[in-house]
């Protein structure tokens, strides 16, 4: 082979092996990875925080839902009662407000005929509604006393005439007991005057028992200086308990 060929020989093999030999493969840039990972993160943050608003939004939907109910049913409550009572909403709870004196008549826990009809009305308002109801019963400080009824006076002593017998001395009459009073203490008085209630939404109104009860504070949950003002039945609306029986 002539000295000419020989480098052209060399150069086409080397051109060969060139093209037959695969180059070798690239790195993996770890920057890429990086940031798919942080691609992920957010995507499954962006969810999370999606869940989050729904939740949010779910609950601010219930707690007006609920809101809204209160209010209907404080202006339900307020009409029934007009100026016999004062409506009132805290922590979720309806308070009705009743002077006692719309109610009963002092010292005493049978209805009135005005408050049977506020009850009446009332008991409406009430059958609306699936809250758990407190009837409570408040009075003032003023003790319920005990008094001694009064005693007729002796009658005036007879002239003896002359010549006649003396008559037997008159037979001493046993003392009478104190007067037996119905309530001895405010808390009878304000725990009666809470069943009664409790009796009249049951009885008259109709509204079914096991969302009643009936509670007595006696004198200690004054809310004012005013005596008048602490002599009062509260009926407050809880949102009902769900008790299961066992």
């Amino acid at each position: 082979m002539g000295q000419g060929r020989r480098p052209r020989l060399i150069l086409a093999v080397a051109l060969l092996a060139a093209c037959g030999s695969k180059p070798a493969p690239a790195k993996p840039d770890p920057r890429v990875a990086e940031l798919e990972q942080q691609l992920t993160d957010t995507k499954a943050a962006l969810v999370a925080e999606k869940e989050a608003a729904d939740l949010l939004r779910g609950k601010d939907a219930e707690l007006q839902a609920k809101a809204d109910e209160a209010k209907a049913l404080q202006d339900k409550l307020a009409e029934a009662v007009g100026k016999a009572g004062e409506v009132t909403t805290a922590d979720g709870a309806v308070k009705l407000e009743l002077v006692d004196q719309i109610l009963f008549a002092v010292g005493e826990a049978d209805l009135t005929q005005q408050g049977k009809d506020v009850l009446g009305r009332v008991g409406v308002a009430l059958k609306e509604t699936d809250k758990q109801i407190w009837v409570q019963g408040h009075t003032d400080d003023q003790p319920i006393m005990v008094r001694k009824p009064k005693t007729a006076p002796p009658p005036p002593p007879t002239k003896k005439k002359k010549g006649a017998k003396a008559e037997p001395p008159p037979k001493k009459e046993p003392e009478k007991p104190d007067a037996v009073l119905a309530f001895m203490t405010n808390w009878e008085l304000s725990a009666a005057r809470a069943l009664t209630v409790v009796h009249y939404l049951q009885d008259e109104a109709k509204l079914d028992p096991t969302r009643l009860a009936a509670v007595a504070f006696s004198q200690y949950r004054p809310v004012s200086k005013v005596k008048s003002k602490n002599r009062r039945i509260e009926i407050v609306l809880y949102p009902r308990a769900k008790i299961t029986p066992k």
